[in-house]
Formats: C-alpha cells, sequence, structure tokens
C-alpha cells in the first residue's frame, strides 16, 4: 500500500508541477459571503495571443444559464472577462442577467478568486471560486456539474483548504513523522501539536485518505503492560486528531507493545526511539 500511495504522489507531483496553464477546464463555486448560497460553476476558457474567450456556466436548483465570456490580458493570470450581452442557452425563467469578473489565479491557494459583477442579478458581488480541472464536461441543455462536489468545496474554502492543484503537492511533499513519548507515559507533548495540525490539514484536504496510528512501546516491562500502554499512546494521538475534526472513522489505531521495535532495547536511545506512535495512510 505504502508503494501505491508513492507511485500516486509522483504521477501527481508531474501533474501539478508544471507551470501555469490559463486555457482548459476551470471548475468551482459562485457563493454569498458566508457560503451560505453556494452554487457549482465552469469556466471553459482558451488563450490565444493575449485574448481569451470561453463559456461560462452556472448552475442551480432552479436550472443553469451560460454565456460566452471574452477578455485581453497582458498577465495570463489577471485579467478581467465580460460575458455577452445575453445567455447562449439557459433554463426557462432562469432570468439572469450580464456580468463581468475578474480571472485573478492566487498564487498561494491555486484558486481563481473574483467577485461577479451583474448589477440587479440575483448573483451580484458573489465570489467566484474556481480550480483547474482536468475532468472532460459537455454542456448541454440540462444541469450536468456536481452540487454536491459546489458544497465540498464551499466547506473546504472555510477551512481554508487550498486548490486541488495545491493539495497535491502538499501531499506529494508530506512526511510522517513518528511522536515519541516519555518512559510510561502516553501524553503527547506540546511540541508535536504543531506537526498534528498538519496532518489534520493533509486529512481535512483529502477526504478518500483514512489513517492508521500504531502504537509501540521499548522492552522494559512486562509484555501485557506494554500492549496496555502502546494502546493508551495510540488511543491519546486518536481522541486528539478527533479533537481537531476528524471524524473517528476516518481513522484506526493498532497497538503492537514491544514486539516491532525501530532500534535496539540494548540501549538508552535505542529505549528511547521505541516509546513512539507511527502513522499510515490507509
Amino acid at each position: 500500500m505504502r508503494i501505491a500511495y508513492l507511485l500516486l504522489f509522483c504521477c501527481f507531483g508531474q501533474l501539478y508541477g508544471q507551470s501555469f496553464k490559463l486555457s482548459g477546464n476551470w471548475s468551482g463555486i459562485i457563493t454569498d459571503s458566508l457560503f451560505t448560497k453556494s452554487h457549482p460553476a465552469l469556466l471553459q476558457i482558451k488563450g490565444i495571443n493575449g485574448h481569451a474567450t470561453g463559456i461560462f456556466r452556472i448552475e442551480t436548483s432552479e436550472g443553469f444559464c451560460q454565456y460566452e465570456v471574452t477578455g485581453d490580458y497582458k498577465k495570463k493570470k489577471h485579467f478581467i472577462l465580460t460575458s455577452s450581452a445575453k445567455a447562449l442557452s439557459e433554463s426557462k425563467g432562469f432570468n439572469s442577467l450580464p456580468f463581468e469578473f475578474a480571472f485573478h489565479y492566487d498564487d498561494s491557494s491555486e484558486y481563481v478568486v473574483g467577485t461577479l459583477h451583474s448589477p440587479g442579478s440575483a448573483f451580484h458581488r458573489f465570489k467566484l471560486y474556481l480550480e483547474w480541472d482536468e475532468s472532460p464536461y459537455i454542456l448541454n441543455q440540462e444541469n450536468s456539474l456536481s452540487n454536491i462536489g459546489a458544497q465540498a468545496m464551499a466547506h473546504r474554502l472555510k477551512l481554508n483548504i487550498p486548490a486541488k492543484s495545491k493539495r497535491m503537492k502538499e501531499l506529494a511533499r508530506f512526511q510522517f513523522v513518528p511522536i515519541y513519548f516519555e518512559v510510561d507515559r502516553f501524553e503527547i507533548d506540546s511540541s508535536y501539536f504543531p506537526y498534528l495540525e498538519k496532518l489534520t490539514r493533509i486529512l481535512n484536504s483529502h477526504s478518500d485518505l483514512r489513517l492508521k496510528i500504531i502504537g509501540h512501546t521499548d522492552a522494559d516491562g512486562s509484555d501485557e503492560y506494554n500492549i496496555l500502554l502502546s494502546k493508551n499512546r495510540a488511543n491519546a494521538i486518536f481522541q486528539h486528531i478527533m479533537t481537531l475534526g476528524i471524524s473517528s472513522d476516518r481513522m484506526i489505531f493498532e497497538f503492537q507493545g514491544e514486539s516491532k521495535p525501530a532500534e535496539s532495547n540494548e540501549n538508552e536511545r535505542g529505549k528511547q526511539r521505541n516509546r513512539r506512535v507511527e502513522f499510515a495512510f490507509i
């Protein structure tokens, strides 16, 4: 399993490590400032010789609207897109209005962030968040975007989680670090809290990942005592990560006592290295 994840990380690292590309699909949401009204949106865009053209689509429970958008740019990461005066197509009774918005690519989050300006429209001043999307889209006369995906994206934005391209880079770079414990103790040293918050961020960013937590001890004491101590260490980490917002069904923990030492138990340094909790994605 670990080898499979390493291969996956390498593939995504190559895919998302490439330089910025304007042309293609950017999917995401338009939303109010509190993320209480979030609707799926899609921008299909092509940039050639300083001129961008594309299709912008919004979907709600009432239907959809789809406009042509155009804009000139000197910088591919920041320019204005203006819609056609009338929708190319829309659901009956949708009653959309023309709009414009800034295509502003934020390097830190790797989202396109903008504000929809459409006076008189229900979407006037709604925020726009888009991320690069490799998925193929065929736009037709019915809703084809994912409302569930839009709500999930709104939730990630509330947690300040970056775009998928950024998340995959973070995952590819992430390395597990053992948590070490004092003799006969299972309390977590506060110096590990920032690392556990970083681990929680990875889990929040990748809903398909689950976490295995494995407790260990040194060889001092009986087998029965060390099994219980390793269980308490793993459970302490499990409970702490739950307080950081990860649900219990996304984690499991194991306890192996002294049976799998990382180093020799014949010296104090080795014993210290064996009093640990380790992690794996599953």
